[in-house]
């Protein structure tokens, strides 16, 4: 993808699904298999952007998956791996759907929920990044294969300018990852280093 320059001044930072589930080592994700400690790798990469962020006094938005078990609650993640039922994956209200303590937030930050894999389906987040007169994200979190892509794909897809961090998204399976940025690459998102965005949010000057 040809590069193109990141502006701040209507920028607004996502983090998706940083929650117990898809991290914590007693999250449902871990009890059925899955290697959360790659997960938590991000943890460091996305506390500096959000830093960087509320320095520039810059939109913060949290990303909250939540499940409510019920025949109409229940996705293709949970079709894909039933056990996750049996866990109560990310149940509404519960610990496993938390935000993890290691990066709550904030009181000025914000919470949209979803419950599917794109960040916009049947969301507030539409409306909420138009209030707030963004068009440019940079979208961070978990999983870059499904929740990650599915949320970018669809911010293209409303014209908005996206950024992806590459040290601030993973998945649990390094091949799933590489796939997912290679569609990146290929023209969905502008995949920059965590040192060179904090560059642009801290240091640049747009002319």
């Amino acid at each position: 993808m040809g590069e193109v320059y990141f502006e701040k001044e209507n920028s607004a930072l996502l983090i998706v699904n940083l929650q117990n589930a898809f991290v914590h080592p007693e999250g449902s994700l871990s009890k059925i298999g899955l290697d959360t400690t790659r997960t938590s790798r991000v943890i460091d990469s996305i506390r500096q952007l959000k830093e960087a962020f509320q320095v520039q006094k810059r939109p913060i938005i949290y990303i909250q998956h939540t499940q409510s078990h019920q025949p109409n609650g229940v996705d293709f993640l949970s079709k894909t791996f039933p056990q996750l039922v049996m866990k109560d994956f990310c149940a509404e209200n519960s610990w496993d759907a938390e935000i993890i303590k290691e990066l709550k937030p904030d009181e000025d930050d914000y919470v949209v929920t979803k419950s599917r894999s794109s960040a916009f389906y049947q969301t507030e987040l539409e409306n909420l990044l138009q209030e707030l007169d963004i068009d440019t994200l940079v979208v961070t979190g978990i999983g870059t294969n499904i929740c990650v892509e599915s949320t970018v794909r669809d911010a293209i897809h409303r014209d908005y300018q996206v950024f992806i961090p590459k040290e601030s998204t993973v998945t649990y399976l390094e091949s799933k990852e590489k796939s997912a940025f290679d569609n990146f690459e290929y023209g969905l998102a502008n995949v920059v280093s965590v040192k060179q965005m904090l560059h642009d949010i801290l240091v640049l000057v747009c002319l």
